[in-house]
């Protein structure tokens, strides 16, 4: 190979799925098919997370991580790293003398996978491609304006539909396995989570199960075994909402109830803290979450009917909301991060639960406004500016599943304008 290739020519062929169209096989010969890959991290932690993946046949959710070679995951230390138990897969420009004999740090094997047999084209050439490449948006971009407004609208109203029913579809699959009680626990605290947190979340969820948390009598023994289970107590500092005095009776609190329950906290490395909105701070989260999971919390107690409840008042959305409402005025849940988590987890939830509720769960994402995000301003600059909640959905939906792995040919928007409309 010529040079040492940037990783950054791996994240970009990685992301477009830019591989040649023989099977992928990690070293050991496990076939591999890419559901979804994920999506980058702009923080530290692995290079892509909530990817999915089919290894030999089972559905793995999880994390990717990209290196030029091999050796480079001990070199970087992410064998010793908790926060890199999470990966899925180890994906390798070329192969070297460690290849097939990694573990992460719970002491697994790694599933890895060299690109380099798989690559469409020399490496020359994709170097050369790829730097000289005007980074567009989108592969559409140039003739977005070219698209009439009726294919356009038909096109995004039937993906915002689509990944509504995609996510019920998965909530049913945990709902089988799982009390419903559980899994809307598990949805909320992960969504919760955001981008960043979702995996040590979802693992604190499992370690820590709602029934264990319903059986506490008080808001402050919730709060003191959630931050001591996810493993955070230890790394609190001083501040307007943790005084000494307060970490101290945390920490009482939760080593008797650690006996009781036999609970064993999560490595606190695990959590992304640096590069964070304060408000996005996983202890912050956690005490917005032992509001709700506390004596009176509406988690306690039969949620799902509070859920049905809000959902048939008259004004429905705002009861959503004031359930998600946080009970302590220190760390306030803001409207944005109270309608994600309506769009993420309960309304997916709500249609697992019960398929009747689709089209008013339509009608209430067509009432909210419109996520901004990375997603979405790629589609502003076009320009596209997404005015409702489902719009802006249907616009994720677009982008995950046509545009980054570049469908271009399923996908109507670019069916039409490469003539291909039947």
């Amino acid at each position: 190979m010529p040079g040492r290739p940037p990783e950054a020519l791996l994240h970009d062929l990685w992301s477009h799925g830019l591989f040649s169209e023989k099977p992928l096989q990690t070293t050991t010969g496990e076939l591999i098919h890419i559901v979804h890959p994920g999506e980058a991290n702009p923080d530290t932690g692995p290079d892509f997370l909530n990817a999915c993946l089919l290894i030999d046949g089972t559905r793995w959710y999880g994390s990717i991580e990209l290196h030029v070679r091999s050796s480079a995951w001990k070199a970087h230390g992410h064998h010793r790293d908790p926060r890199y138990n999470s990966v899925i897969l180890h994906v390798v420009l070329e192969a070297d003398a460690a290849t097939g004999s990694l573990q992460r740090a719970d002491g697994t094997r790694l599933p890895e996978l060299v690109l380099g047999p798989y690559l469409p084209h020399p490496l020359r050439t994709l170097l050369y491609t790829f730097y000289r490449r005007a980074h567009k948006p989108l592969p559409c971009a140039a003739q977005w304006h070219l698209v009439p407004d009726l294919v356009r609208m038909n096109w995004l109203d039937m993906l915002g539909r689509i990944r509504l029913q995609q996510r019920a579809q998965h909530i049913q699959t945990l709902l089988a396995q799982k009390p419903s009680d559980q899994v809307l626990y598990e949805l909320l605290m992960t969504a919760l989570g955001y981008a960043s947190n979702t995996e040590p979340m979802r693992m604190l969820t499992r370690r820590l199960p709602l029934t264990v948390l319903r059986t506490l009598p008080t808001l402050p023994d919730v709060e003191a075994v959630l931050l001591g289970t996810a493993g955070l107590l230890d790394t609190l500092r001083p501040d307007r909402l943790f005084t000494a005095e307060h970490w101290k009776a945390l920490r009482l609190r939760f080593v008797r109830w650690q006996k009781r329950w036999h609970l064993v906290p999560l490595p606190a490395l695990l959590w992304q803290q640096g590069r964070q909105r304060p408000a996005n701070r996983p202890e912050r989260r956690l005490l917005q979450a032992a509001g709700w999971l506390a004596p009176g919390g509406w988690l306690r107690q039969h949620p799902i009917a509070q859920l049905e409840a809000a959902l048939h008042h008259p004004h429905p959305l705002r009861r959503l909301r004031r359930l998600l409402r946080s009970p302590n005025p220190h760390v306030p849940l803001g409207r944005q991060r109270t309608d994600i988590l309506l769009i993420n987890a309960l309304f997916p939830f709500l249609l697992a639960h019960n398929p009747d509720y689709h089209d008013q769960l339509v009608r209430l994402l067509q009432t909210m406004p419109a996520e901004r995000d990375r997603i979405t301003q790629r589609f502003a600059q076009l320009p596209y500016r997404a005015a409702t909640a489902f719009d802006s959905q249907a616009l994720h939906q677009l982008y995950r599943t046509y545009c980054q792995p570049w469908r271009c040919l399923h996908c109507e928007i670019g069916r039409y304008l490469m003539g291909h409309v039947s």
